[in-house]
């Protein structure tokens, strides 16, 4: 009966252990962000649809605004026709995203201005300080600096 018991123990760690593995919340170190600042972005090409109040960067496109950095092989910048006032930016192809020491890199992203949500998906790594966790997934409040990871997440921890 006790090897029943220590069976059944043993196979329930295991099965909550690979519950634990497909999501992870924490918190991020950036500092406070303001979405009121300056959208600059640079890139080697651009080119604008007014009718659909977008403007495609290619080429080592690079987003900046106060300390939030965004770099990707293309990016589709979304505005408001009557504000020119920047939305959303949708990134794909080498995605990496910085806030202040946070990393995260990803093969695409959509960030929405107004809200400060950050969507990352495909082949998704954070990286804080010594410590990486990765998964399929990542969704960021940027206002509030937390995040939550799904989808096949692996962490290392590792002591700063």
């Amino acid at each position: 009966m006790k090897n029943y018991l220590l069976i059944f123990a043993l196979g329930l760690m295991v099965l909550t252990s690979k519950v634990f593995a497909q999501s992870a919340s924490l918190s991020l170190s950036g500092e406070s962000h303001d979405i009121n600042l300056p959208v600059e972005i640079t890139a080697n090409s651009l080119s604008i649809n007014q009718s659909s109040n977008s403007a495609i960067f290619e080429g080592t496109a690079y987003v900046g605004q106060g300390s939030l950095r965004l770099s990707a092989d293309k990016i589709v910048v979304s505005y408001d026709q009557e504000t020119g006032k920047v939305t959303s930016i949708e990134a794909t192809g080498k995605v990496i995203f910085t806030n202040g020491e946070d990393v995260a890199e990803a093969e695409s992203a959509i960030y929405k201005i107004d809200t400060g949500l950050l969507k990352m998906s495909g082949n998704v790594l954070l990286v804080q300080g010594k410590s990486t966790i990765s998964g399929n997934y990542l969704d960021m409040n940027i206002l509030e600096n937390i995040a939550s990871l799904t989808g096949n997440v692996k962490t290392t921890l590792a002591p700063n």
